[in-house]
């Protein structure tokens, strides 16, 4: 048989096994949550970066998890990780006799399919030992072993490591700008728990599937301050006066980042908007679908959009500039912030600002141009 159909005659078996385990009994009153963590890498939150962790809680009339299956939408990267610990150790003093501890049975991922899984082995390769309180109490399983056992021969997930009552079942990264959710149709997403704390008989719990911490796409003229500066010089340099402003094309001090901050210096509180400029870096599709989520882009039906394409697209290179936001102008400092949490894909690369009526000084552009690029190669 082939690898690939071995692969998934083994998954097949494993998501039928638990949704057989969750059927046997469907009278315990039992919540597990799932809890999907955006921009989570399993330890911390990582703002911007395009991480997620997927954690269980369960609810205090039961003796804690006994199988998970989770299915997941989206377009997953490099890591897709169960994170389920297992552990199989050996007495190797004396029988060979092993025993297994938590989830070794059916511990799979597939981030093809957006699953994990996981079942505490009960009677599979060696002695099973319960473990209670999973997804309830801080905990490990060197806690759990008996002293006779003197090595461990295999891990699982996170393996030995503790873990929490909020208990770390996957972890991973994903691409595009199309943030991971849950397949709320699948029937792969169940939980089973363990009845007591005296035995092993188990039963389906009932479920709750949430999400947290994924940050919409937002620009802004002032308002919260979004990550940090990140204006080579420390602000984007603006010059002129009432109808007649130049302003610098700042290139960034990290142009790799989607969430941070520049101020504008020196342009007054008359009445009016101020256009910034930005080129965005990512791919075309990832580009328009963050435009799409911003209210405050403006297109060609704007009046200065041909003016301000005209007279610094040059200074932004190849392509120019590549969205122009409109704000109202704010009386005192000016601080442009951005953070792309949802598409994860772009980042700003360049920047400049002007207020309205947007008249521009080409000798002044060329100078304050070339003045933003020796400073960050400096």
């Amino acid at each position: 048989m082939s690898n690939a159909r071995s692969k998934e005659s083994g998954m097949r078996k494993l998501w039928l096994g638990i949704i057989g385990l969750a059927a046997a009994s469907t009278a315990n009153a039992a919540v597990v949550t799932y809890t999907l963590s955006l921009f989570d890498n399993g330890t911390a939150p990582t703002p911007g970066i395009p991480n997620f962790a997927v954690y269980a809680d369960v609810s205090p009339d039961s003796a804690g998890l006994y199988a998970y299956g989770v299915d997941l939408n989206g377009a997953f990267g490099t890591t897709f990780l169960n994170r389920g610990n297992g552990i199989v150790v050996e007495d190797t003093d004396d029988t060979g006799e092993r025993a297994t501890l938590g989830f070794t049975q059916g511990t799979n991922s597939d981030k093809t399919l957006g699953k994990f899984s996981g079942l505490q082995d009960l009677g599979i390769g060696g002695v099973p030992v319960p473990i209670y309180g999973i997804g309830q109490i801080n905990d490990s399983l060197p806690a759990h072993v008996d002293p006779k056992y003197e090595n461990v021969v295999a891990t699982f997930g996170a393996g030995t490591a503790p873990y929490k009552a909020h208990f770390l079942l996957a972890r991973g990264n994903w691409t595009g700008s199309t943030l991971p959710g849950w397949d709320t149709a699948s029937v792969d997403n169940k939980a089973s728990v363990f009845v007591n704390n005296q035995g092993t008989a188990s039963a389906q719990a009932q479920l709750i599937m949430q999400i947290v911490g994924g940050a919409a796409d937002s620009v802004s003229l002032n308002g919260t301050t979004k990550g940090t500066n990140q204006a080579v010089g420390g602000g984007i340099a603006v010059t002129g006066a009432n109808g007649s402003y130049s302003s610098e094309v700042d290139q960034l001090l990290t142009p790799s980042v989607n969430t941070g901050n520049a101020p504008i210096q020196t342009i007054g509180d008359e009445a009016g908007n101020i256009y910034v400029m930005a080129k965005l870096v990512g791919s075309a599709a990832d580009i328009a679908t963050l435009l799409g989520n911003l209210t405050n882009d403006v297109d060609a039906a704007d009046s200065q959009f041909a003016a301000l394409h005209s007279g610094y697209d040059g200074a932004f290179g190849a392509g120019g500039f590549n969205a122009l936001f409109r704000f109202p102008n704010v009386a005192g400092a000016k601080i442009f912030n951005w953070e792309f949490g949802a598409s994860t894909g772009v980042t700003v690369d360049q920047l400049a600002a002007v207020p309205e009526p947007a008249t521009i000084s080409l000798l002044g552009l060329g100078a304050l141009g070339l003045l933003a690029r020796r400073r960050r190669n400096a």
